[in-house]
């Protein structure tokens, strides 16, 4: 069934669809469909021949991969936009997604996305900067999975959903802690540790309420240059286990020896 004028408004209100052609929106239209999942359903598996490009409107995905009996969070997806794009180059879904609440995804397939980059010059030039935001986020995930120990990730990670919030200073997690952990590369009863060693400075945790009240204690810490970009970023490095050796060095320290090294050395220097 046709998408009927309200659901055009929507999918128009999308940056990828923003700008598609008026001549080519009747068959975009045509052809799309908005879906809803309940909480915990599988979108798609890993390895499997994807048909659609799909977009969340509405709610969160999460994107995992799984090897053995070794499972990795890739990202969790909760801002309307396209959930994985790379399926429009080769057709099979690069990862497992199942929804983490209720949620709205718009199902265009992929014949209609490929007829859309070879006609219309200005959706190509959309999806083409999609693809380049897609490698800057995994660009700088990759920077901050190599470069920061995972308590420096969680630091900067809730310096992020604090600015996402608004900056209050309060903030919900917006998800389970096992897959947050997952997300940030550390086991979860080290997210927990982590967690608490930062109460230090000044970071509080209450179920799934977050408080934090010193941010630039919490930044310096974070080794943060500039406050974090207020958007949810699309990927994430794989988890890697307690203790792992990766590039010479754990990526897994103690949190709290860290923690006290770090206070020392501002101690020492201030």
């Amino acid at each position: 069934m046709a998408l009927n004028n309200i659901d055009a408004n929507r999918v128009r209100s999308i940056r990828l669809f923003k700008n598609v052609n008026d001549q080519y929106l009747p068959t975009l239209l045509k052809s799309a469909s908005i879906r809803h999942f309940p909480r915990q359903t599988p979108l798609f598996n890993e390895g499997d021949r994807a048909s659609c490009l799909y977009t969340l409107l509405h709610g969160s995905v999460e994107l995992f991969s799984e090897h053995h009996d070794r499972r990795s969070t890739i990202a969790v997806v909760r801002s309307i936009r396209p959930i994985v794009l790379t399926t429009i180059v080769d057709e099979v879904n690069p990862t497992s997604a199942h929804t983490l609440e209720r949620s709205e995804v718009l199902a265009i397939p992929l014949e209609v996305i490929h007829d859309l980059i070879d006609a219309d010059s200005g959706f190509a030039r959309a999806i083409t900067y999609e693809l380049a935001r897609d490698l800057h986020d995994v660009i700088e995930d990759m920077k901050n999975y190599r470069l920061r120990t995972t308590i420096e990730r969680l630091a900067e990670w809730i310096l992020r959903c604090d600015q996402d919030a608004g900056g209050t200073g309060r903030f919900v997690l917006p998800y389970a802690k096992r897959i947050l952990a997952s997300r940030l590369g550390m086991a979860p009863e080290n997210l927990s540790r982590s967690l608490a060693s930062l109460a230090a400075l000044g970071v509080g945790v209450r179920g799934r309420q977050v408080s934090l009240n010193d941010r630039t204690a919490l930044a310096e810490f974070a080794r943060l240059e500039a406050p974090p970009s207020a958007s949810e970023t699309v990927s994430t490095m794989p988890h890697d286990p307690v203790g792992e050796e990766i590039g010479g060095r754990s990526n897994c320290p103690d949190a709290d020896e860290e923690l006290r090294s770090r206070t020392r050395t501002r101690s020492l220097t201030s």
